[in-house]
């Protein structure tokens, strides 16, 4: 606010005036919170033909899960869905329900949001309903999806996205490396290294890559290793040798891309969000990060002035000959890949068609060395002009799916979009725990953990006044005894001070400034 007027003297409000305010606005919001999102997003599904959200609930009418993605998203997918990644974040509303963004990476090579969830658990059953709204709404699954190890994604993938490819996490897994095999191998030999090598490499075909990793376990004496013999049978699942004719499929090898996404959503939301405070801030943060630009044929960005450099100064022609169809293959040595001898390059100049047997293109949309060494060694400077973009967008707004239309109390439903009146639909969830939240209490200090059990320990305790157990005779609300002699005056005294005694051992863990002020009292 201080921003939008000029200054702290123009807004017209203290800082206790808007705390005040939000706290209304929650009170106002209460139990509405859920019903008030739901109706949010089904007025934007009636007024906006491109916009699609589905939501489920429990029997109880307790919200369980809900995914939505608009027009923006849907052209981002159309054109960045060919590899997707997706995890789940957690403490970013009041209920621990989680958010799941689905990511993607366009042509700048940033990340770009493909759609949202919100789910109240971590089951195989929820996430297959979540991946059924998204097939809905986008009209397809995409080619590649990179997920964590959790089960429930695993078979809710197999279930619902079998044309799928499901991509394990590579980080993850090589992650446990040391912790599996052991620190002394690790750090004492090239072991590491070596399987480093063959595993992030996208160069090796599956057969050389099988080769090479049987070669390291029996340096290392390592073949019946059972966790290595475990990640070597599911291979397929996280090796880019085995995804080298996925299109795409190297723009993204582990989830990091969505943990990423977890950090920016977690800079402007925080634990004691309501869902219609996420959902609020979330569209505003969205819409800078949407792009209405597609896959660029042009080569921009550092890692095309890496591919050429190493074109330069790494690669060479060894030879080459003529095919059909006016194709001429070049035979290129990269000396900076050491487990292949030449690789491959096919191109025809009539119309600069041209493709390498290392599938970069393919996999990254980016030109390769070995295919930049030939064309420094024809002398070609420039490619023809073929700017398809703005044809390729109409085309993306074409493909997408469209779903079909449907059909301070006043400043509050302003905000939210909705009148308490409205009858309740959709409950609120119960505050619920995932997988991975570690400990639900904050730690509480020493000297509050010693209070703490004076107090059990003092709930049994009789009264020396009124003779009850659960307190002492100095917090007894009954009238004292009438003291009959001397000595049964200084017994309670003596009571009294042994309790002050105890109160002060429980608290002695407490700051010196409190135990000064206790002796100046005394």
């Amino acid at each position: 606010m201080r921003t939008l007027y000029g200054g702290f003297d123009k807004v017209g409000a203290t800082k206790v005036d808007f705390k005040n305010f939000k706290r209304d606005l929650n009170r106002y919001i209460a139990e509405y919170d859920a019903d008030m999102v739901i109706k949010r997003l089904r007025r934007k599904k009636e007024f906006m033909t491109n916009f699609s959200m589905e939501y489920l609930t429990t029997a109880d009418g307790v919200l369980r899960a809900l995914f939505w993605a608009d027009g923006d998203t849907k052209r981002n997918f159309h054109m960045f869905g060919d590899v997707v990644s997706f995890d789940a974040t957690y403490l970013h509303n009041k209920y621990n329900m989680m958010f799941v963004p689905f990511t993607g990476v366009d042509n700048h090579y940033r990340n770009v949001t493909l759609g949202a969830a919100i789910i109240g658990n971590e089951t195989a059953e929820t996430y297959s309903c979540l991946l059924n709204a998204f097939r809905q709404a986008f009209g397809r699954a995409p080619p590649v999806i990179v997920t964590d190890q959790d089960p429930a994604i695993r078979k809710a993938i197999q279930d619902t996205w079998p044309e799928s490819r499901h991509w394990l996490c590579m980080w993850h897994i090589m992650d446990k490396l040391t912790t599996k095999v052991g620190a002394n191998l690790c750090n004492s030999t090239d072991f590491k290294k070596r399987l480093c090598d063959i595993v992030w490499t996208d160069a090796l075909l599956p057969e050389q890559f099988e080769t090479e990793w049987g070669i390291i376990l029996a340096d290392f004496d390592l073949v019946n290793h059972e966790w290595l013999q475990s990640i070597y049978q599911i291979r397929d699942t996280w090796i880019p040798a085995y995804y080298r004719d996925e299109h795409m499929s190297g723009l993204m090898r582990t989830s990091s891309r969505s943990e990423s996404e977890n950090h920016f959503f977690g800079q402007f939301c925080n634990p004691n969000c309501t869902l219609v405070e996420f959902l609020g801030h979330l569209t505003l943060q969205l819409k800078p990060k949407h792009t209405s630009t597609g896959r660029m044929i042009t080569i921009l960005g550092t890692r095309t002035h890496i591919c050429k450099r190493t074109a330069i100064h790494k690669c060479g022609i060894g030879k080459w000959d003529d095919r059909e169809d006016n194709f001429v293959n070049f035979s290129v040595k990269d000396f900076s890949q050491m487990c292949t001898t030449f690789f491959q390059v096919m191109m025809r100049q009539l119309d600069m068609t041209m493709s390498g047997s290392c599938n970069r293109y393919k996999q990254f949309g980016l030109l390769c060395a070995h295919i930049f060494c030939v064309l420094r060694f024809l002398d070609i400077r420039q490619f023809p002009e073929r700017d398809h973009v703005v044809q390729y967008q109409s085309t993306a707004d074409q493909a997408v799916v469209n779903a079909p239309p449907r059909s301070r109390r006043d400043r509050f439903a302003e905000i939210t979009g909705y009148t308490q009146e409205t009858p309740v639909t959709v409950c609120m969830p119960k505050t619920i725990r995932f997988k991975g939240m570690g400990k639900p209490s904050r730690m509480k200090s020493n000297r509050e953990i010693a209070i703490i059990q004076y107090v059990k320990k003092n709930k049994g305790r009789e009264c020396s006044n009124c003779k009850r157990r659960g307190h002492n005779i100095r917090t007894c609300s009954y009238p004292a005894r009438e003291k009959n002699d001397d000595s049964s005056e200084s017994d309670e005294a003596a009571v009294e001070g042994d309790d002050d005694e105890e109160l002060e051992d429980a608290a002695g863990e407490g700051d010196d400034e409190e135990e000064l002020e206790d002796e100046e009292q005394e």
